[in-house]
C-alpha cells in the first residue's frame, strides 16, 4: 500500500481534526464526480455522513442515484468494518430517501459486513485499495493525495517520478524506424551520433546527423541505412538516462561545453539534440504552479 491512511488524524479523538477523514471523502467524491448533497457536519446525523448524487447520462435521457455515504477511518486500530458497525442499512436509506448505499472505508470490509451488503439492491465499498487506485491514476486525484497523505505522496513521487507538465503536447521522442515513441517505452531507446566517411578510413571531424531507435533490429536496420548513405556511428546514448535529473546535466553541460570549445556539430545533428534535450525536460521537472 502506497499511502498511510494512518496520517489522517483519528476520527474518535477530540483533537479539531477528528473530522479530517469525512472531508477527504467529500473530495474524494467531489473529485469523481458526484454531486455533493449534503456535506458532513457533526452532532446526530442518522447514521450518515453525507448524501451525494450520481447523474447517468443516457443516450436520449437521465436519471439520479441518491448514495447515502458511510465514512469509516479504523485505519489506526487496523480493524475491519463488521456488520455492526453499520447497522439497519435499509432503514437507513429509506430515512435519507437514498437509493443505494456507499462505504469510503480507510480499511476493509469484513465478510460479515460484505454479506449483509450483498442483500442490498444498490451498495458500493470503497476500501483502502480502491481509493488509492483512483486517486493515483490522474493529477486532480494526485493533488488530493498530497493534501491528505503529503508523507506518504512525497514518497510515491520519489519512486514514481512522471513527466511534468511544461508543454501543451505530449513529449514525443519517435524511433527513426518503427515510429514507437521512445519516452513512453524510453528502456528500450538509444540516440545514435554519426559521421561522415570522407575515404581511407577517415571521418568528418563535425557529427552530420542523429537516429533515435528502439535498440536491436531497429537500431540495426538504421545502422545499415545510415551506412549506405556514408554515415557512421560514433558513440550511442540511451534515452532512458536523460529522464534522470544528474545524467540529463551531465548531457546537457557536455553538449554547452562542446559548443564553447567550437566542437563541430552539422545543423541537421545539432537540431535533434535540441529537440531530444527539450523533450526530456518534462521528465526531470516538475509542475509549473
Amino acid at each position: 500500500m502506497i499511502l498511510d491512511f494512518k496520517e489522517i488524524p483519528e476520527a474518535n479523538r477530540g483533537t479539531g481534526l477528528q473530522d479530517t477523514f469525512e472531508l477527504f471523502a467529500r473530495d474524494f467524491f467531489a473529485f469523481m464526480g458526484f454531486r455533493i448533497v449534503q456535506d458532513p457536519d457533526r452532532g446526530a446525523d442518522g447514521k450518515k455522513d453525507m448524501i451525494v448524487e450520481e447523474v447517468i447520462q443516457g443516450i436520449t435521457s437521465e436519471y439520479t442515484i441518491r448514495w447515502l455515504v458511510s465514512c469509516k477511518h479504523f485505519a489506526h486500530s487496523g480493524s475491519a468494518v463488521k456488520d455492526c458497525d453499520e447497522i439497519n442499512i435499509g432503514e437507513r436509506l429509506k430515512q435519507h430517501h437514498c437509493d443505494g448505499f456507499m462505504g469510503i472505508y480507510s480499511t476493509l470490509a469484513a465478510t460479515s459486513l460484505t454479506g449483509v451488503l450483498g442483500g442490498q439492491e444498490k451498495a458500493v465499498v470503497f476500501d483502502h485499495e480502491k481509493i488509492e487506485s483512483v486517486l493515483l491514476d490522474s493529477l486532480n486525484g494526485q493533488k488530493i493525495a498530497c493534501r491528505y497523505f503529503p508523507e506518504s505522496f512525497k514518497r510515491y513521487q520519489m519512486e514514481h517520478p512522471t513527466p511534468a507538465k511544461i508543454f501543451k503536447e505530449e513529449s514525443i521522442i519517435s524511433c527513426d524506424c518503427c515510429g514507437k515513441n521512445l519516452l513512453l517505452e524510453s528502456e528500450h531507446g538509444n540516440y545514435v551520433l554519426l559521421k561522415e566517411e570522407c575515404g581511407d578510413a577517415e571521418y568528418s571531424k563535425e557529427y552530420k546527423d542523429i537516429y533515435f531507435a528502439c535498440r536491436d533490429k531497429c537500431d540495426q536496420k538504421l545502422k545499415q541505412s545510415f551506412q549506405e548513405k556514408g554515415l557512421y556511428d560514433f558513440g550511442w546514448e540511451s534515452i532512458d538516462d536523460l529522464c534522470n535529473p544528474t545524467i540529463w546535466l551531465m548531457r546537457l553541460m557536455a553538449f554547452v561545453n562542446g559548443i564553447q570549445k567550437e566542437q563541430d556539430m552539422g545543423e541537421v545533428a545539432f537540431e535533434k539534440m535540441k529537440r531530444l534535450f527539450i523533450n526530456t525536460y518534462p521528465y526531470i521537472a516538475r509542475h509549473l504552479t
